[in-house]
């Protein structure tokens, strides 16, 4: 993770038994996890391009925060989390 990117996670201000990770994917996948529970929301390059880089992973940590606040889903039995994808329209 670069350490423009970290800087925005940090700058989201995510509750502190929340940890968010950029792991590999296309585009740009951030995933939130507090114990057992998580949520992975994939960032397009088609959003990047269209909404620029900075505004569409900001819009992405906004969702993923809004999530842990509500309570992050459970893992799947395979121990993948659900993911959601923000394209570009």
């Amino acid at each position: 993770m670069d350490d423009t990117l970290r800087q925005q996670i940090d700058l989201a201000a995510f509750p502190a038994d929340v940890q968010v990770t950029h792991v590999p994917g296309p585009g740009v996948v951030l995933r939130a996890t507090q114990g057992g529970r998580g949520l992975e929301l994939q960032v397009t390059p088609d959003a990047q391009r269209i909404y620029g880089e900075g505004p569409a992973l900001s819009a992405a940590l906004t969702q993923l925060k809004q999530a842990a606040a509500q309570g992050l889903p459970e893992a799947h039995a395979d121990g993948s989390f659900e993911r959601l994808v923000f394209i570009g329209d």
